[in-house]
Formats: C-alpha cells, sequence, structure tokens
C-alpha cells in the first residue's frame, strides 16, 4: 500500500495528500503497529470505515488529532479454537517429554485459557499472572509453559500471533544452590539409621540414590540388565531401553559407575533374584515409576526430620565441587548437559574407568 509510512519510532502511519485552493495539506495517521502485515489491515480498515474523497469540505473534520480519530481494531483470532490447538501442540511434544510434563503443559495452558475470553491480550495475561498464587518458580511455570505454548502458535500461521506472556515473570530472590538443601554427613548418618528394618528393595532405592547421585525415577525403574560391567567396571545403565523407562533429557543417558560400597552390600546378589524390573513392588503413575515411591518417602522423612530425596543429588553435586572434579565429569554422572559449547556440540562421553574416582568419592 503506497500510503503507508514508517516512522523513525519503528510505527507505521497511514499518510494521504489533498490539495486545497492554497495549498496541499496531508492526513497523517498513527496506526499503531510496528508489523507491516498488521498496519496494511488497519489502513483498509480505516479507509472503509472513513472514504476519503480529494475535496476540501468532505475532509473529516477529526483530520487534525488523527490520534484521537482512529480506534485500533482487535486482533483477528487465526484459530477456531485455541484448546484444539493445544492438543496438537502436546502430541507433538509427546514423543521427546514425559507424560508427567504433558500433563502439567496442559494444566497450566488451560488454566489461562479458561480466564479469559481474548487470549492474545496482554492484559489478560497480565491478569492471570497477578492472580497466580505460590512460590516464584511455581509462578514461573505457568508463564514458561503458556510462552512457549504461543510461540509454538506462531509457528503455524501467517498471521502475526502475539505472544501475550513474553517478558513476564518472577525474579528468583533465593540463589539456586539454596533453594534446596544438600544432605550433610550429619543427615547421611541418620539416614542410615532410619533405612534399619526396612524392606529390601526401599533400603536399595535409597542408597542407590546415597552412592550416586542419580534421580529418583532413573533408579526406580531399573531392570536387571541395565547393571552391567562396561571396560571392566560395574556401572547402572541409564536409558530408555527397556518398557516404560523415561529419559528427562538426552544428557541423562549415560553409565553411572556403581560405588564399591553397594557391592560389598550385596547389591549384585539383590539383582540375580529378580529378573525384569528390579522394584516390581512399584507400579507405573503417569509414566513413572517413581510416584509410589516418592509419596512413601515423603512420609518415611517427615517421620525422621531428613531431606527429601533430591537432596542426595545434591549431596553428590556438592561433593563433587567440594573435591574440585571438572565440571564435564561431573555432567557425565549427574546427567547433565555442559555449560559450554565446546562439550555439548563437539565433546563425545567421559570413559567410564574416569569417573570411578567421582563416584567413590561420595
Amino acid at each position: 500500500m503506497s500510503h503507508l509510512m514508517l516512522s523513525r519510532h519503528g510505527i507505521w502511519y497511514y499518510r494521504r495528500g489533498y490539495l486545497t485552493p492554497r495549498k496541499r495539506r496531508e492526513i497523517r495517521i498513527s496506526l499503531r503497529t510496528r508489523s507491516k502485515r498488521e498496519a496494511m489491515q488497519r489502513a483498509e480498515q480505516y479507509i472503509i470505515s472513513q472514504p476519503f474523497h480529494c475535496v476540501p469540505q468532505s475532509i473529516p473534520s477529526h483530520t487534525a488529532t488523527p490520534s484521537a480519530s482512529f480506534q485500533q481494531p482487535q486482533q483477528k483470532r487465526p484459530f477456531k479454537s485455541l484448546k484444539s490447538e493445544l492438543d496438537k501442540y502436546t502430541k507433538s511434544k509427546a514423543g521427546s517429554v514425559g507424560e508427567r510434563e504433558i500433563l502439567t503443559i496442559n494444566r497450566c495452558v488451560n488454566a489461562y485459557l479458561s480466564s479469559t475470553k481474548e487470549p492474545f491480550s496482554k492484559r489478560s495475561a497480565a491478569a492471570f499472572f497477578d492472580g497466580l498464587e505460590g512460590s516464584a518458580s511455581t509462578r514461573n511455570r505457568y508463564i514458561k509453559k503458556n510462552s512457549a505454548f504461543f510461540k509454538w502458535l506462531a509457528t503455524r500461521t501467517d498471521e502475526d500471533v502475539r505472544n501475550p506472556f513474553e517478558g513476564m515473570g518472577v525474579k528468583e530472590t533465593t540463589a539456586p544452590m539454596d533453594r534446596r538443601p544438600a544432605y550433610t554427613l550429619n543427615d547421611l548418618k541418620r539416614l542410615h539409621i532410619a533405612m534399619i528394618g526396612l524392606k529390601d528393595w526401599k533400603r536399595w532405592i535409597i542408597l542407590i540414590g546415597r552412592y550416586s547421585g542419580m534421580r529418583q525415577n532413573e533408579i526406580c525403574q531399573l531392570y536387571d540388565n541395565d547393571v552391567m560391567k562396561v571396560d571392566g567396571v560395574w556401572c547402572f545403565r541409564v536409558d530408555n531401553l527397556n518398557p516404560n523407562q523415561t529419559l528427562k533429557t538426552e544428557s541423562s543417558r549415560r553409565f553411572v559407575p556403581i560405588h564399591s560400597q553397594l557391592l560389598a552390600l550385596g547389591l549384585l546378589g539383590f539383582i540375580r533374584e529378580r529378573k525384569g524390573h528390579l522394584f516390581s513392588e512399584l507400579t507405573l503413575h503417569l509414566g513413572s515409576y517413581g510416584h509410589y515411591f516418592s509419596r512413601w518417602f515423603t512420609r518415611f522423612r517427615g517421620k525422621h526430620g531428613l531431606p527429601e530425596y533430591h537432596s542426595l543429588r545434591h549431596y553428590a553435586a556438592t561433593t563433587f565441587k567440594q573435591h574440585g572434579f571438572p565440571e564435564q565429569f561431573t555432567s557425565q554422572v549427574l546427567g547433565h548437559s555442559n555449560a559450554t559449547i565446546t562439550y555439548n556440540r563437539y565433546g563425545k562421553g567421559v570413559d567410564v574407568s574416569r569417573l570411578v574416582e567421582l563416584v567413590e568419592a561420595l
């Protein structure tokens, strides 16, 4: 459209000149958008609603104050049903994330969609955000899941889809290392005392976490064929090769050397007595074998005044850091991605034999 003009501030204007008996005059109206596509639509709507005739007496009286004359049209809905688009979005992610994550996405996005009739409106998103309760991490989770959904929508249409959650979030005031305490040596002593009398399978899940730093569900979903020798070293294989096994991320796929203390306590004997899923007492819930164990451990630790299970993982990370082990080694044991492109993109896995020293430090 030849009558569009871009200001030095990046805002599009509708500009139209006309002649009077004395001199040339001009109508200039802000279209209040930085999108050329949207500017063309708004200019067209203005022309239809305010027909322009090139005679002085028909110049609209409001052209002296053009900003007041233009009414911003509501953004068109490029999708018939956002809830049906949400179904497509979760199906597209089903192969890369677990069932629990799919449920989280549905919960967060549906909560927002049910709260407003104008889902693309910044004001609606802000009102939803202001009404959220809970910790900063909980509120940020809602923002993150909704923002990812709207970014995905933008890739599926020729229209300019606004992400109403862009730039929103709560700043965390607590350092990451302080949000969940690590087990101390005193906590570990009390944990070992509390385990006296527990059923073997519960005791082994706790002990493996204590001496490996593995995630709770990684341990709960182990099969007998996930315990093997790699380069002469007994290891746990963390993978998704067996039924109902999942990985949190691709970096989670790894071998973790088995601590000598676990071998001394008879882990291999326990495994020889079991076939298939090592902890068959656990049933699958929402794609996770760790759900029911987690519920039990929450009651167990509360009774004994102990930190949560995941704090065993923090104990492992803290121990590795205090010993000054290289970050790429600790990432390999814990299943984290490295922070640098060099290790992420070009680096290969660290030999298992070089990880034994780390695990033995626990």
